[in-house]
């Protein structure tokens, strides 16, 4: 296993998790291996919901289907201040 699925398996791990004594415990662990003075302090914000319902969501908020001949006709009615050359020079 590579360091990178290693990182998303334990990420994984911590998102399903429900116990706050783990939550804290890595929390501890992570302050202890990085030197950042700055908290991200969630506790006064609004609405946030400690797990995501991805039902309720597409409820509240249906998919809606991509059309591709309306997303080109989009496109190509937009005016660029360069030209597609220059675009993807900006790119490298």
């Amino acid at each position: 296993m590579t360091l990178e699925h290693r990182k998303y398996k334990i990420i994984q791990q911590i998102i399903l998790s429900k116990q706050e004594d783990f939550i804290n415990a890595i929390d501890e662990v992570v302050k202890r291996f990085t030197k950042t003075e700055f908290q991200l302090d969630l506790s006064k914000h609004q609405n946030i919901e400690p797990f995501v319902d991805l039902d309720k969501i597409k409820s509240e908020r249906p998919p809606v289907d991509f059309n591709m001949e309306e997303f080109i006709a989009e496109a190509n009615e937009l005016e660029w201040e360069q030209s597609i050359e220059e675009l993807l020079a900006d790119l490298d």
